[in-house]
C-alpha cells in the first residue's frame, strides 16, 4: 500500500525531544540561577569561615576573619619573630662594626653573644671576642664598656667580667626619643671617673647602642661639650668624622643645639639614613619593623603630653637629676671641703 506524504509538512517532534529554542531558554534561565557574583562568593566564603571558626572556638570571643588565605600565617610568623630573643637588630649585619677613637672612647655597634651565631655567617660575627681582639690589634686595651641599649638580650655581661672589663648599663630608649638628662649626666660622670682613676696604663672605653650612631653620638658629643671648649657644630663634626655618617636622626641633632642654647647654622644638614639601615626599615609586608632594641613593645609613655606651664614659680625644682653615685661623690666632696666626717649633717639641713 502506498502512503501519501506531504513533503511540505514539518516533522513531528519526539515526545522526549525538545525544540532547540525551548532547550536553550531553559539552559539560560538555569545558568542565570546558578551564577554568583564575586561579592556573593566572597560573602558566602566569609560566612562559611565564620561558622567553621565558631565550631572550633565555641566561646563567645569575637573572631576576626582573615582577608586572605596566608594572612593569619604571616601575622603569626611576624609575631613570633618580634618576640624572638635571638633575632638580629634590623640593619645590624651591614652596619660598620666600630669607628675611630675619640678621646679614649670608641663608638661601636652592639656586639652580639654566641646565642646569635646561628643567624650570622662566621665572617660577619661581632662578639666581644672579636671586639677585644680587634682593639688589641689597634693597640687599644678596653677597660670599660658603656651599654646604651634598652635591653639585656644582646650579650651576657659575664663575657666582659672574664676579661676584667667593667660594664655600665645606661638604658636609653632608641625609638622617637633622645636620651634624658639623667642618662646624659650618668654617662658623663662614668667617663670622667674612669679617666680620672687611670694611673699607669691607658685604657679605652667602648660606647655602644644598637648601631653606634644616634644614642652613642648624642652621649659622646655631650661629653665633648662638657670637657672641651667646642661649639655643638664642631662636636657633631668630630663624631661624624670618627663614625660616618654620624648622627642621622634630626631630633637628636636639634636636641643638642637646644640643650646648649646654640642656634643651628643653616649649613648644618642632617645626613640621610644610611643604606644599611634604610633597607631594613620595612618588612616583607611593607610594615615598619621595631626600631633598634625596643623588642617590639611600644613604650606607653612615649606619646604622653609632657607640656608644662612655662611660668616659673618659687617651688620649681631647678637643674637636672643626677645618679646616686654622682650624688655620693658630691656629698663626699662637701664633707672633705668643710672638714666634716661622713656621719655629720651640715648645719641648717
Amino acid at each position: 500500500m502506498i502512503v501519501a506524504m506531504d513533503l511540505n509538512a514539518s516533522p513531528v517532534p519526539d515526545e522526549e525531544e525538545d525544540t532547540f529554542e525551548g532547550h536553550a531558554v531553559r539552559e539560560f534561565i538555569a545558568s542565570e540561577e546558578r551564577v554568583e557574583s564575586a561579592v556573593d562568593i566572597a560573602r558566602r566564603e566569609r560566612e562559611e569561615r565564620k561558622r567553621r571558626l565558631k565550631r572550633e572556638r565555641p566561646d563567645d570571643r569575637p573572631v576576626h576573619v582573615s582577608q586572605s588565605p596566608g594572612y593569619d600565617q604571616l601575622f603569626h610568623t611576624k609575631a613570633l619573630k618580634s618576640h624572638d630573643k635571638s633575632r638580629l637588630p634590623p640593619g645590624w649585619l651591614e652596619c660598620p662594626s666600630f669607628g675611630q677613637e675619640i678621646y679614649c672612647m670608641v663608638p661601636s655597634k652592639v656586639p652580639l653573644g654566641e646565642s646569635f651565631n646561628d643567624c650570622i655567617a662566621p665572617g660577619k660575627r661581632y662578639s666581644f671576642k672579636q671586639v677585644i681582639h680587634q682593639q688589641r690589634v689597634l693597640g687599644r686595651k678596653l677597660g670599660l664598656v658603656i651599654d646604651l641599649t634598652n635591653t639585656s638580650r644582646y650579650y651576657p655581661v659575664t663575657d666582659l667580667k672574664k676579661e676584667g672589663i667593667k660594664h655600665v648599663k645606661i638604658q636609653c630608649k632608641g625609638r622617637d626619643s633622645v636620651p634624658d638628662n639623667l642618662a646624659v649626666n650618668q654617662f658623663v660622670y662614668e667617663v670622667t671617673q674612669f679617666l680620672v682613676r687611670q694611673k699607669h696604663s691607658k685604657k679605652y672605653i667602648l660606647v655602644h647602642c644598637t648601631h653606634g650612631h644616634n644614642r652613642t653620638g648624642y652621649m659622646i658629643i655631650h661629653y665633648l661639650m662638657r670637657s672641651m671648649s667646642l661649639s655643638v657644630t664642631q662636636a657633631i663634626k668630630m663624631f661624624s668624622d670618627a663614625r660616618p655618617p654620624g648622627i642621622y636622626k634630626p631630633d637628636y641633632i636639634d636636641g643638642l643645639y637646644t640643650f646648649y642654647h646654640e642656634k643651628k647654622p643653616e649649613m648644618v644638614v642632617c645626613p640621610p639614613t644610611p643604606e644599611w639601615k634604610r633597607s631594613s626599615e620595612l618588612d616583607l609586608n611593607g610594615e615598619a619593623v621595631p626600631d633598634d632594641d625596643d623588642d617590639g613593645i611600644p613604650d606607653p609613655h612615649l606619646h604622653e603630653n609632657h607640656e608644662t606651664d612655662a611660668r616659673m614659680t618659687n617651688d620649681d625644682v631647678l637643674g637636672d637629676e643626677i645618679s646616686n653615685d654622682q650624688q655620693e661623690a658630691f656629698r663626699q666632696f662637701c664633707y672633705q671641703s668643710l672638714k666634716l666626717s661622713g656621719g655629720l649633717s651640715i648645719s641648717g639641713h
